[in-house]
């Protein structure tokens, strides 16, 4: 049934790019030897057309960005290219048990670091206190994750991944390697490559300001950005 659906909706949508095209007058009869005509030439069985509104979303869209000043757009297109790769990635780890791309994070940074300490996680991947700590947890409850008693330091615990944890992590490695490739596809190595060193500077900017005086005030965080930035220049 889901299938049937499928070619109607198809139907509608080379309706749409059929009444777009410049015939004196638009009817089934046209509309049916138009379409014989674009699957022999173009092979428009399987292939999904941008509906006016599509177009119209994309047209706004662009419009949007391109009206910015340049300073803002670089930092839109950061913000809009982090949420893609979310999207994506909950795409490639769906049906793995996962709440969120945090977890995985977290997940491959115990199992990549020596001793790894809440904190620890929390820092490196720049997350809220609660946010971390409540990751952990479910971690921990779903037995992905074990907290074991830190021989150096009585008063803390290091996370280990269990034997659930591994497997899950193995599972969802292999997901990501092809999540990454295929986020990348769009671009070669050799023009994304260049763009590293600019990204480089600034998290390591904002990563220290941030883990440094995440309690300051705005003004404060203003005027301390104001007197580090000649350092990057």
């Amino acid at each position: 049934m889901e299938s049937k659906y499928k070619i109607i909706r198809q139907l509608i949508d080379l309706w749409e790019v059929y009444e777009n095209e410049e015939f004196e007058e638009h009817n089934l009869l046209k509309f049916s030897e138009w379409m014989a005509t674009q699957i022999k030439e173009n092979s428009i069985v399987n292939t999904k057309y941008e509906t006016k509104y599509d177009q119209n979303l994309r047209s706004e869209r662009e419009l949007y960005l391109s009206k910015l000043e340049p300073k803002l757009q670089f930092q839109e297109y950061i913000i809009r290219i982090a949420r893609l790769e979310d999207f994506y990635i909950r795409k490639y780890l769906a049906g793995l048990p996962l709440n969120s791309r945090l977890e995985y994070l977290f997940l491959y940074t115990i199992d990549k670091i020596n001793k790894a300490r809440k904190t620890d996680l929390i820092n490196i991947h720049l997350v809220e206190y609660t946010t971390g700590m409540d990751t952990i947890r479910r971690l921990v409850k779903n037995n992905f994750v074990q907290e074991l008693p830190d021989t150096e330091d009585k008063r803390a615990k290091i996370l280990i991944l269990t034997k659930d944890g591994h497997e899950l992590l193995k599972k969802a490695n292999s997901r990501m390697i092809e999540a990454n490739n295929a986020f990348l596809a769009c671009i070669s190595p050799n023009r994304w490559k260049k763009t590293l060193p600019v990204l480089k500077e600034i998290n390591e900017f904002h990563s220290n300001i941030y883990l440094k005086h995440y309690d300051k005030p705005f003004a404060e965080i203003s005027n301390l950005m104001d007197s580090l930035k000649h350092l990057y220049k």
